[in-house]
């Protein structure tokens, strides 16, 4: 086993058990979860999912690309996550090697050491509307203001997209007074973090830069008013997956 995550959100949010953390796998490879794979540095990402989670190794599925492949296959650090019954669940690896698996070409990574799993609400991450974006106004380091759309949120943070072309955000960097637009409930005012970034695509093949955000001491009460607005979000994807 290999694959140790850093401790950051406390120990009981980690599955450290071979045990368990083979069940949670076995639970993503049955149900065919979608997994996003995280590298050089996490500023690229690449979408697979797990094709079965031997006794000391997880097979994962190749990408199409022979370029990107290649790279992935170069990496020192790779950073995979996806969800578990509503759960984020996070897990790294820091060896990848080609294989075949049914005849086709798969990648191969040692069983994880550890899982990240948090089973705790304000970690939860729901998407915001598409049609009516929600907006962050942020003061950029040279005084201008930027309007930028989320693309999820939670009681710990945002998902923020900038233009791919538009000036890189340092990796924790701290920004004040940010102002969130909660539809139907109010103004969200907070400073707020940048925890991460990726380079992804839209689904109408728009290129743009996806930035994990931390809010930091945000008051109850606002608290209170994002974690109202979450559960609304909440309620209405179930509604809209009911009914598909």
């Amino acid at each position: 086993m290999t694959g140790q995550l850093d401790d950051k959100h406390g120990s009981r949010f980690l599955l450290n058990s071979e045990a368990d953390v083979r069940a949670l796998l076995n639970k993503l490879q049955k149900k065919r979860s979608h997994v996003t794979g995280h590298f050089d540095n996490s500023y690229h990402i690449f979408s697979t999912c797990l094709l079965e989670v031997g006794k000391n190794t997880v097979i994962l599925d190749d990408v199409s690309d022979e370029a990107i492949s290649q790279r992935i296959l170069a990496c020192s650090r790779l950073h995979f996550s996806s969800v578990y019954a509503g759960v984020p669940v996070s897990f790294m690896s820091s060896q990848i090697e080609p294989c075949l698996f049914e005849g086709a070409a798969a990648f191969s990574i040692p069983l994880p050491s550890t899982v990240l799993w948090p089973q705790r609400r304000e970690l939860f991450r729901v998407p915001t509307p598409v049609g009516k974006p929600v907006l962050c106004e942020i003061e950029l380091n040279n005084g201008e203001i930027a309007r930028n759309p989320l693309s999820d949120i939670s009681v710990g943070g945002i998902g923020m997209l900038t233009q791919a072309s538009s000036p890189t955000l340092k990796q924790g960097a701290l920004f004040g007074g940010c102002h969130i637009d909660l539809p139907g409930f109010g103004e969200l005012t907070s400073d707020i973090r940048i925890c991460s970034s990726a380079d992804i695509t839209l689904r109408n093949g728009h290129p743009v830069r996806r930035y994990g955000c931390q809010f930091i001491d945000l008051p109850q009460q606002e608290q209170s008013l994002l974690q109202r607005y979450v559960t609304k979000l909440e309620l209405a994807m179930r509604g809209s997956h009911a009914h598909a």
